[in-house]
């Protein structure tokens, strides 16, 4: 895992467009869909543990409260902790998973260059 040297400085909640907004220590912006967001929130109950299957699915239905982004909190230095409308709390986004799943054009488009290049050792 590539170790990330920016950190978030500020961020925004778009309810308007349903979007977290984030700013980076080193100046990006990334952006972050609140259904994208929900949909893969890394804990336990919603992304599964050891053999144990979690709840959230690509096609698990969410409502309007489950995708509403209420707060978001630090954790460590390491991650944030977005507080969803029905309540749910427990998921740690690191600042890696953020910048990696960030959705702004740049790095959408630098996603789909890199998954058109040609994988090492592959002819």
């Amino acid at each position: 895992m590539e170790i990330l040297d920016a950190y978030p400085t500020s961020y925004i909640l778009d309810a308007d467009h349903q979007r977290l907004i984030l700013t980076w220590s080193d100046g990006h912006e990334s952006i972050h869909p609140y259904e994208l967001l929900r949909r893969s929130c890394p804990c336990a109950l919603c992304a599964g543990e050891g053999n144990i299957p979690g709840q959230m699915t690509p096609d698990t239905p969410l409502s309007s409260v489950e995708t509403d982004l209420f707060e978001i909190k630090p954790v460590g230095r390491y991650g944030l902790s977005p507080v969803w409308g029905d309540g749910h709390h427990t998921g740690i986004f690191t600042y890696e998973k953020l910048r990696a799943e960030c959705q702004c054009d740049e790095c959408r488009a630098s996603a789909r260059s890199q998954s058109q290049q040609p994988r090492k050792g592959s002819r």
